[in-house]
């Protein structure tokens, strides 16, 4: 029997199994980051971990799986911080300040660069590995700053609407222009920072609390 044969049998999880599953997936990572999708063969990532190639079949299916359990492990763990955040003591102005700082803070990491750099390199090839990463990643974001801006509209300091929506406008007018400018090697300064998001937080408040001025 193949393999790829094997990996579509029922997988039993055990103990030892999960190990070396996260250690494949942890050095994949590593290497798809240095060297990109194609850069990397699966014989490679089972000479770093060792075992064989049906370990990777077993847990992951074949490449394209792994890739899939690289991106959702990378956007877990450079967004754990961002998720964390209980903002839910603080007002409209000073939780939306804070969750901006910690989502531009992680987004313009240089590992998190690199990875930013992957993925739009392989989206185009691989669309549904694209839609991994965009909801592991950007709507995962999204999402903590929606339950935010929910909380704030039920304790009536932000005006109703879809929490979620309004998430998005205020994540994108954070992070575009600072994110972008990072991945072309222009990184912004933290005075720009810092203006950027006091400027977002003046115009969504603007728009969802009734607020008129604008830094």
């Amino acid at each position: 029997m193949s393999a790829e044969a094997a990996a579509r049998r029922p997988v039993r999880r055990t103990r030892r199994g999960d190990e070396k599953s996260e250690q494949i997936r942890l050095a994949a990572a590593e290497m798809f980051l240095e060297r990109g999708f194609d850069g990397v063969s699966l014989d490679e990532i089972v000479k770093a971990v060792g075992g064989s190639k049906a370990n990777v079949y077993t847990h992951f299916g074949n490449k394209e799986g792994l890739f899939a359990a690289v991106v959702e492990g990378l956007c877990e763990g450079f967004l754990a911080s961002v998720v964390a955040i209980d903002a839910s003591g603080l007002s409209p102005e000073e939780g939306l300040a804070r969750l901006a700082r910690a989502l531009v803070e992680t987004l313009l990491q240089d590992r998190h660069l690199a990875f930013h750099r992957l993925m739009i390199a392989e989206s185009g090839r691989f669309p549904a590995l694209g839609r991994v990463w965009f909801e592991s990643g950007p709507e995962t974001s999204r999402r903590a700053l929606a339950r935010f801006v929910a909380a704030q509209q039920r304790a009536g300091r932000l005006d109703a609407g879809d929490p979620h929506r309004a998430a998005t406008l205020f994540h994108d007018m954070v992070t575009f222009n600072l994110l972008v400018r990072a991945m072309l090697g222009d990184r912004p300064s933290e005075g720009e920072i810092g203006q950027t998001i006091d400027a977002a937080v003046a115009v969504f408040l603007r728009g969802y609390a009734g607020r008129s001025i604008i830094p």
